[in-house]
């Protein structure tokens, strides 16, 4: 039996009915006693008469309503049964399942007062329940689910922990330099499988190519999308494709395929031509890049080409944006969690607190600035847990040595 079918494995009403074929209702009270006293466990017994079912004689009615009176059984000693019959007593369907069981039996009988009651095919009594073993099966069966599920989340917990792993192994590494290019980069997902996503690639030309992108999401939607945006990007890439404005294009179609519009990925891709010393941006909904630029000394956001997010629509295009990048310019590529993550009072860490950081070490080893920013964010929010993913991924032009963390 597979663990999906176990799920929905609840006991019906008749599996836990004890059978009875039920007494006259001509008996005397005096015998009907009798047979209460020689089997403890009957808590009700049926009243039949010529195949008809009339109704039900309780254990506990019958000795501590009527029969809890001095000299009660001298009155009602040798009278028939059906003088103290309850005619119309709770009853339930065995077709019922004891969850839907339970919740008729509160809904009749709050104070739960009721010990046993019939369990009816029909017109025909099969025999009866006790509330005490509908309990027991109810507990039973919520500890076999409790279990199905521990064995469920541990095998999720194992296939999203995979998942976290190949998104991870997906990224290129945190550091990697290309000539005079030097990329620094660091993401943190607030999930385990996050939605943002970067990566960088050096062409046969050596221009270095930059793209990073920020699903509208979390979780293995998301993961999906910046899985299909990691492999667009390298098909391609190795088919010809290579200006900014044509790999968002192709991007947006592989995206627009894999999420269907319930997705969306903004994205920026930047290609820098180092013999030429300059950056090509195309933006598709992306927060905008910060340039540091050495001489002038001078921060600069580059709010110039954006266009829509990927996914939005078929066969959109994307313009291009061309800056000068020089020796000990930086670029600096962000995701909007950075500007977003808010501390206890609500407030946002916001583009003033960012671009200020950015000035006071926007010399500083890139390695050195990502760890000291996400260290200031998380002193900002006051927690480890960040509420968004965050990435940086930090562009240097540098003629000497790579940089030392």
């Amino acid at each position: 039996m597979t663990e999906s079918c176990s799920l929905h494995e609840v006991p019906l009403l008749r599996e836990i009915t004890v059978p009875n074929a039920g007494i006259s209702p001509e008996l005397t009270v005096r015998e009907v006693v009798g047979i209460f006293q020689r089997d403890e466990t009957l808590l009700a017994l049926p009243i039949i008469d010529g195949g008809e079912f009339l109704g039900i004689i309780s254990r506990k009615v019958l000795f501590f309503r009527h029969l809890g009176r001095p000299f009660t059984m001298e009155l009602f000693g040798k009278k028939p049964i059906r003088l103290l019959l309850e005619e119309h007593p709770f009853a339930l369907d065995a077709g019922l399942d004891v969850n839907s069981a339970m919740e008729r039996l509160v809904t009749a009988d709050p104070s739960l007062e009721i010990d046993s009651f019939p369990v009816m095919e029909g017109t025909r009594c099969l025999g009866i329940a006790s509330v005490a073993l509908l309990m027991m099966s109810i507990a039973r069966t919520q500890a076999r689910l409790l279990e199905t599920l521990n064995r469920l989340t541990a095998r999720i917990r194992e296939e999203v922990d995979t998942a976290s792993r190949i998104q991870q192994d997906l990224l290129p590494l945190p550091a990697g330099r290309f000539g005079n290019i030097a990329i620094s980069a660091e993401m943190v997902t607030s999930t385990e499988i996050g939605g943002d996503f970067y990566d960088y690639v050096q062409l046969a030309d050596g221009t270095v190519c930059i793209v990073m992108g920020d699903v509208s999401g979390h979780g293995v939607q998301a993961g999906m999308v910046t899985t299909a945006a990691k492999a667009s990007l390298h098909t391609l890439i190795a088919a010809g494709t290579t200006t900014p404005a044509r790999l968002l294009a192709g991007m947006n179609n592989a995206i627009l395929a894999t999420a269907q519009q319930r997705l969306l990925m903004t994205c920026i891709a930047i290609s820098i031509n180092q013999e030429r010393r300059i950056a090509t941006i195309a933006n598709a909904g992306h927060s905008f890049p910060y340039l540091h630029r050495h001489s002038p000394r001078l921060l600069e956001r580059i709010e110039n080409a954006s266009g829509f997010p990927l996914g939005f629509e078929s066969d959109a295009a994307y313009g291009e944006w061309i800056i000068p990048f020089g020796e000990g310019d930086r670029l600096f590529l962000y995701t909007d969690g950075i500007i977003e993550a808010t501390d206890q009072a609500g407030n946002d860490f916001g583009y003033d607190r960012f671009e200020t950081f950015l000035r006071e070490h926007g010399d500083v080893p890139a390695e050195i600035l990502r760890r000291q920013l996400f260290s200031a964010i998380r002193h900002f929010t006051d927690t480890e847990n960040l509420e968004d993913d965050v990435t940086l991924l930090i562009a240097s032009f540098n003629n000497g040595p790579q940089e030392q963390s």
